[in-house]
């Protein structure tokens, strides 16, 4: 979509389709793997002409990383690629993908956020230093990512966080370094996003193989 941005996590895959202009910039990221399919494959739906944000099956997770590492003959590589296609195709869009606003004043105050999860600025305060009103700032967050502020400067924070703690960083500090004034009030919004505890969260990340642990972000 023209002007979109999206900050996407390691479990989820970005859609691209062909002759779509984009970039990408990865931060804090291990690995990441890039398939092309010929523009003749075609899936049925007509959402996939549109850049998709998708959670990563974890049989396609593994097609795409055999397609990508491996030497395979043609026709596995076929049967490979039809067995993926048929798992996307079934695979409902990701929406906690964070999109980024692109309205400029807008923008800089995610901008401003994403540097530092911890900024305490609120909307008002924003309007005030860029000389704009409340509302349109507001409308502006809402219209470009369909979040208002206040639900997307939680997302940003529980990401950074999700990040941190991934890091190895303790449930406290993370807390601290995402702008949270107690633990009680991380630990909530945390489990809202990712449907577990931060600790909890955090023993399973160990718990997975180096490879399923690659972060992926900003494209």
């Amino acid at each position: 979509m023209a002007d979109s941005h999206w900050r996407l996590q390691g479990d989820q895959f970005a859609w691209i389709p062909a002759l779509a202009e984009h970039d990408m910039q990865m931060s804090g990221a291990e690995e990441m793997f890039s398939l092309y399919l010929d523009p003749s494959i075609r899936l049925p739906q007509s959402r996939w002409n549109r850049p998709l944000a998708l959670p990563v099956d974890p049989v396609a997770g593994a097609i795409v990383r055999s397609l990508c590492t491996s030497k395979i003959d043609g026709a596995r590589v076929d049967a490979s690629i039809a067995l993926l296609m048929a798992i996307l195709a079934v695979t409902d869009e990701s929406y906690d993908a964070l999109a980024v606003p692109h309205d400029p004043r807008a923008r800089a105050v995610a901008d401003a956020i994403l540097l530092d999860p911890a900024e305490e600025r609120g909307l008002d305060d924003w309007a005030q230093q860029l000389g704009v009103s409340t509302k349109t700032l507001h409308r502006a967050f809402l219209a470009d990512t369909g979040l208002t502020f206040s639900q997307w400067r939680t997302r940003a924070r529980i990401y950074a966080a999700e990040r941190l703690l991934a890091e190895g960083h303790s449930v406290q500090e993370t807390s601290e370094r995402t702008g949270y004034a107690t633990s009680t009030g991380f630990i909530k919004a945390f489990r809202q996003v990712f449907g577990a505890t931060p600790a909890s969260y955090a023993r399973a990340k160990k718990a997975l193989p180096a490879h399923a642990r690659a972060r992926r972000r900003r494209p």
